[in-house]
């Protein structure tokens, strides 16, 4: 009798711990959305976000130098620990870097330039098979007792309206994107001047911000700092190259299968990319609508295309390249991917990784150095 009595109490006690779990998990998620929402709002009032954005505009040359030499300081230091002086081997890796940009921009500008003219004037073939496709559509469903004309013209006046304006103002659009490259390329010039002089001695510029720490919490700080810059570049690195990845496997795709302007919606897929979760569906999505607008087994190709090239990305590019890369848990990610894209739009939504990846490493930090959640680090872990 003992015996069954202490089963049940064991059963019932699992029962309850693994409640308790659940509902420490779900606290927790909630304390970190209420601490993120809490702090953009105070940030928010206290005009925080326009202050950062004038300052970062005037020292824009700065960050984009300091980036620069973060990103290429790996490559440098492998080479100095192989005997190379820190100079030369920051100039090679420069002048590799250089030299990477100037071929890609000479071989890729041009073909994408005359890929959009194409694109542009193909515009009014592909507004008209939109026009017959749709129509007999709707022809199909008027037979069957539904009357859908008004609907019908409504969709080909806001297609055809918005093609137009579109055409119309992409030349000036094109113009003003020129104008504003023009206008930034001064501060490109300085910038990589800047990081290639902070290249030349990287790691002094950590100890000269050490410098000012107190010597008690040097060494934590510089743990932190450490951390911070391991788990912000992989996190970096691993989204650009898959990123890449899906750039040059879409643009040979849909080259392969006859796509209009292949390299610029690989582009755009791409870019895309960078945004966890619901990036690939925003490229693709723009693929296939002017696919099938090509017709319908060109559009069933880049749907094929699309489709392929995600599975790569999921089942190969995204273990392979991104296994040791920051792990973050998908609540945290799409929290972080609303609340960026609601104060920074689209440009949030492609930082938010990043920065949920650094304040990740912050916020670990604060919790062991003052020994919270210490009975539920793992919990705290699955969390994150």
């Amino acid at each position: 009798m003992k015996k069954d009595l202490k089963d049940v109490d064991s059963k019932e006690v699992n029962e309850v711990v693994t409640l308790t779990k659940k509902i420490l998990k779900l606290l927790y998620i909630v304390m970190i959305v209420a601490i993120i929402l809490c702090g953009t709002i105070i940030l928010r009032n206290l005009h925080f976000w326009h202050l950062l954005f004038t300052l970062l505009k005037v020292l824009a040359p700065l960050f984009i130098g300091f980036v620069i030499a973060w990103l290429l300081n790996p490559i440098v230091k492998k080479l100095h620990q192989k005997g190379i002086p820190r100079i030369f081997g920051s100039l090679i890796v420069y002048a590799i870097f250089l030299l990477f940009i100037y071929f890609f921009l000479r071989l890729f500008i041009p073909t994408l330039y005359t890929q959009i003219n194409d694109l542009i004037s193909s515009l009014p073939a592909i507004l008209d098979k939109f026009k017959t496709v749709t129509d007999n559509f709707f022809n199909e469903i008027s037979i069957s007792g539904v009357d859908l004309t008004k609907y019908k013209d409504q969709i080909f006046s806001g297609v055809g309206n918005y093609l137009i304006s579109y055409t119309n103002s992409l030349p000036d659009t094109i113009i003003n994107l020129l104008g504003s490259l023009a206008s930034g390329l001064g501060t490109i010039l300085i910038s990589l001047v800047v990081g290639l002089y902070m290249l030349f001695d990287f790691d002094a510029i950590s100890m000269h911000f050490l410098k000012l720490v107190p010597n008690k919490n040097k060494f934590e700080i510089e743990v932190l700092l450490t951390d911070i810059g391991k788990e912000v570049r992989k996190t970096i690195s691993g989204t650009l190259l898959v990123a890449l990845m899906v750039f040059v496997c879409d643009s040979i795709g849909f080259a392969l299968v006859g796509l209009n302007a292949p390299l610029l919606f690989g582009m755009f897929c791409g870019l895309t990319d960078l945004i966890p979760y619901i990036g690939p569906y925003i490229g693709g999505a723009a693929a296939v609508i002017v696919g099938f607008s090509q017709g319908s087994i060109t559009g069933i190709a880049v749907l094929i295309v699309c489709v392929v090239v995600q599975l790569v990305e999921n089942y190969i590019l995204q273990p392979v390249i991104m296994s040791k890369t920051t792990k973050l848990h998908p609540v945290t990610i799409i929290i972080g991917l609303l609340v960026f894209a609601h104060y920074f739009g689209i440009v949030g939504m492609v930082i938010a990784t990043p920065c949920i990846a650094l304040l990740k490493v912050i916020f670990k930090f604060i919790v062991k150095k003052y020994n919270l959640f210490k009975d539920d680090e793992i919990l705290l872990e699955e969390v994150l």
